[in-house]
């Protein structure tokens, strides 16, 4: 069902103090920094080793816009999802749907360029949990 761990979802309250930790302090490469005016974010995916995984760090920089705001509010630093590359992430959303209950978000492409759904985490024991479709990276 799954293919991979494609990235795990750290929300900061500093971007550039994250940067500094996981890229100078702990070697990780950046794959990509961006922003997102949108999502009201500032985003960095640092590569994990020689994987295709990623840590992704997500600095909300609107409060009013952001999805990731409130969860570092009430719980400061902190994981907010790990997300599983799915190379058949359509038919996925259609089995947790249609034969476990747990439904998602209709597949967006985000400001990083994955496209991916949000499994609701009624259903997943709180844990949120994303797919990344492996077919647009």
């Amino acid at each position: 069902m799954f293919d991979a761990v494609h990235h795990i979802a750290y929300v900061v309250p500093d971007r550039e103090a994250a940067l500094a930790l996981f890229q100078e302090k702990l070697g990780m490469t950046p794959f990509k920094i961006w922003e997102s005016e949108e999502e009201g974010n500032a985003y960095a995916a640092l590569q994990i080793g020689d994987t295709d995984s990623y840590l992704e760090i997500i600095c909300p920089t609107n409060d009013e816009v952001s999805k990731f705001a409130a969860h570092l509010h009430e719980h400061g630093p902190s994981v907010h999802h790990v997300a599983f590359r799915d190379d058949a992430m359509d038919d996925t959303l259609a089995t947790l749907s249609g034969e476990f209950g747990i439904g998602g978000t209709a597949p967006i492409v985000s400001s990083s360029d994955w496209r991916i759904s949000f499994l609701d985490t009624d259903k997943t024991l709180g844990v949120g949990l994303q797919l990344v479709d492996g077919r647009h990276l």
